[in-house]
């Protein structure tokens, strides 16, 4: 943890001011130390360079799994550049604008937007609920100049009100209890003037997924692992083929192409059956939400079911929770 850092962080039980003891520094960085609330004096701890205000993954669970066996394959994750190319287009954000304030990944898993936006030039804080994630995280991108990273519930977020310059979640909310509570949960953290995007499934896309989940998602993770290598070792040459990708109608799975290897697929196979929630929403759903939040120039993005909005100028959020000078 770098000490900046606390000058966003707050008790997410009070929003109380935190005070920070650090009992081993490495890199110019906080390995160890201990954050504690001085309203409540609840203690809070910092491992692996990382403030933890959770110690259960809750509905998280499965994709901690998944992060385990992602840390078997991670070599191909590390090579991954597919991310470049989505970022801009799903958050509707400019390249120069990221170099200013303080950017927020809701949901940040094993890093790979943060490693974007941090390239594109952002001062970035990555959170996540998921122990296997934020570690597989911070090993990625956590040590360098203009990282942060937390694990937490998007629920009970520890920053202070009004004080990010933009968020964005790419395929996070809808795997939580309440897709629209989680994006609501956002918005007073950002700055009035600041700018929210985020990315959710859209029913098409998810139809034969979400019919398979009903057993998938019951199941061990171990057999479920070993379902997608059978999944992808059988049938990857006839979703290769032309016209292949209607199989996924009868038997979901990654299609085979550049940037797409064998466990890479295997992978995002297990990501798609194994979740609790899965929640679809739809373009107008999602731009409701922005309106009815009070966000104005509200976007639907090029990809679908992207949806961004600005905070309105001069609303800074006047709850009583608020942390105290």
């Amino acid at each position: 943890m770098k000490r900046r850092l606390m000058d966003l962080l707050v008790c997410p039980r009070c929003a109380g001011d935190l005070s920070l003891r650090a009992t081993e520094e490495a890199h110019g960085q906080i390995r160890t130390g201990v954050l504690t609330c001085l309203q409540e004096g609840v203690d809070f701890p910092i491992t692996g360079f990382v403030p933890r205000f959770v110690d259960r993954d809750a509905y998280a669970d499965s994709f901690s799994r998944q992060r385990l066996y992602v840390r078997r394959h991670f070599e191909h994750y590390l090579r991954d550049r597919s991310g470049d190319d989505l970022f801009l287009p799903t958050t509707g954000f400019e390249a120069d604008e990221l170099a200013h304030g303080v950017t927020l990944e809701v949901g940040c898993g094993y890093g790979r937007f943060v490693d974007v936006a941090q390239r594109m030039g952002a001062e970035i804080v990555g959170i996540d609920l998921s122990t296997h994630s934020i570690e597989l995280a911070q090993d990625f991108v956590g040590l360098r100049e203009h990282v942060h990273l937390v694990q937490c519930d998007l629920f009970k977020l520890p920053f202070r009100r009004d004080s990010i310059d933009r968020a964005y979640s790419i395929g996070v909310l809808h795997h939580t209890p309440d897709t629209r509570a989680a994006f609501e949960a956002i918005v007073s953290y950002v700055k009035p003037g600041g700018r929210i995007a985020i990315w959710v499934y859209h029913p098409d896309h998810k139809r034969s997924a979400n019919r398979w989940r009903v057993v998938t998602a019951r199941l061990p993770h171990s057999v479920l692992y070993g379902f997608c290598v059978a999944n992808q070792a059988l049938f990857s040459w006839i979703r290769a083929l032309p016209g292949g990708r209607r199989f996924n109608a009868v038997i979901p799975g990654a299609s085979p192409g550049p940037g797409r290897p064998f466990w890479l697929r295997v992978l995002g196979d297990f990501d798609n059956l194994s979740p609790k929630f899965a929640h679809v929403h739809t373009e107008p759903a999602v731009k409701a939400w922005f309106e009815q939040a009070g966000l104005d120039n509200v976007c639907v993005l090029p990809r679908r079911t992207a949806v961004v909005g600005r905070r309105l100028p001069g609303e800074a959020d006047t709850s009583a929770t608020r942390s105290q000078a």
